[in-house]
């Protein structure tokens, strides 16, 4: 019979391959916080550059439409960013058949300081009564008002 003295000594420490097993487990479970926390950084920064990349768009898609004369604005031009630097710009406008409604084809090209050029499309349509044709919107302004009437008499109130 072994005393009792003897028998918790035995018992009472851990084994050497509870010890490897407890820190492979440690191990591991470092290596995925540690890749969750670089991919987290990653994304961050990644969202942070996407982020003033949409600050520029903007900034030259409000300069762009603030331009009152369609002479200038089909022209096209350059404007400094903050962050991407230099964005050419140029516009395709067309009229549409709603009165004083034009169709803005903007394309701008940023310059990159990090690689290739970044490009960026858009089509918006823009108000501008000063741009029309008076004669023009007179024509399309009575056909609007023919139809309106066509279509009242048809109605049975």
């Amino acid at each position: 019979m072994i005393p009792a003295t003897i028998r918790s000594r035995e018992s009472s420490g851990f084994s050497l391959i509870e010890v490897v097993i407890a820190i492979a487990v440690a191990g591991i479970a470092f290596f995925v916080l540690t890749e969750t926390f670089f991919n987290v950084l990653l994304t961050l920064d990644g969202l942070e550059s996407q982020s003033d990349y949409q600050k520029d768009v903007r900034f030259v898609r409000r300069e762009i439409i603030q331009i009152a004369d369609r002479d200038e604005l089909e022209d096209g031009g350059e404007i400094t960013t903050l962050d991407l630097g230099q964005a050419a710009w140029e516009v395709e406008l067309e009229e549409t058949e709603i009165v004083d409604l034009f169709k803005m084809d903007l394309f701008i090209e940023f310059e990159n300081p990090e690689g290739s050029p970044i490009e960026y499309r858009e089509i918006l349509f823009l108000l501008r009564p000063t741009w029309s044709d008076p004669i023009e919107s007179s024509t399309i302004l009575s056909d609007v008002r023919d139809r309106i009437e066509e279509n009242n008499l048809r109605r049975d109130w």
